[in-house]
């Protein structure tokens, strides 16, 4: 008679994956639209001054921060843990007829970015404070990282609870030692909402070049 392996218990770690995979497939799938629609101000301001031509769009959502990469010509990976979400991103990429965007299913607690990949890598709105060194090692020397989301702030709109929001000059203190081009954080308007925002722009340092030997 053959054995039959045992059966293990599937981690916390994997039930904890499979159940944001599930909560944020069905919001998906239900209509929700979370961040969709125009790609971020901070991008359109900064991205023709960024260099190319490969760009992160992390927590890509629908896709309207990497549509507007793809447009611009840039080669894109384009990360979220929802593969409901990316299909629909990938439909509108396929309508448009955008070439060049790779859609990555993936859990951001765990997936990391190739070091020194990234002309330009954007974090929109979706804030994983143990992917900070990640997302400062994947931007090549000279390229850019463009950062926004929810700050700290009892009279604004967004997540509950400071795990989901930047305290004030946080972003700052993970950059520190590149150059800033932009930065600014408060409250902003949305529509109709009130946001509190912490928002950098800021350039990974240039490699510096070893003296010639005489």
């Amino acid at each position: 008679m053959r054995s039959v392996p045992p059966a293990f218990p599937p981690s916390r770690y994997h039930v904890a994956v499979k159940a944001d995979r599930t909560k944020w497939d069905a919001r998906y799938r239900a209509g929700s639209r979370p961040h969709d629609g125009p790609p971020s101000g901070l991008l359109r301001r900064w991205l023709p001054k960024a260099p190319a031509p490969r760009a992160l769009d992390v927590a890509t959502g629908l896709g309207r921060n990497a549509l507007h990469l793809a447009r611009a010509g840039y080669q894109v990976d384009a990360v979220d843990i929802s593969p409901t979400a990316l299909r629909e991103a990938a439909r509108r990429a396929r309508r448009e007829g955008l070439r060049g965007i790779r859609w990555i299913a993936a859990d951001l607690d765990r997936w990391r970015p190739a070091r020194g990949r990234y002309d330009v890598v954007v974090n929109a709105f979706y804030l994983n404070r143990r992917l900070f060194p990640a997302l400062r090692a994947a931007v090549r020397p000279g390229g850019i990282l463009i950062f926004e989301t929810h700050l700290v702030a009892d009279e604004a709109d967004g997540p509950a609870g400071p795990k989901y929001r930047l305290r004030p000059g946080e972003l700052r203190r993970v950059l520190r030692g590149w150059n800033v081009l932009y930065t600014k954080d408060g409250l902003c308007r949305a529509g109709r909402r009130t946001l509190a925002l912490g928002r950098i722009v800021a350039r990974r340092p240039a490699a510096a070049r070893t003296r010639r030997r005489r």
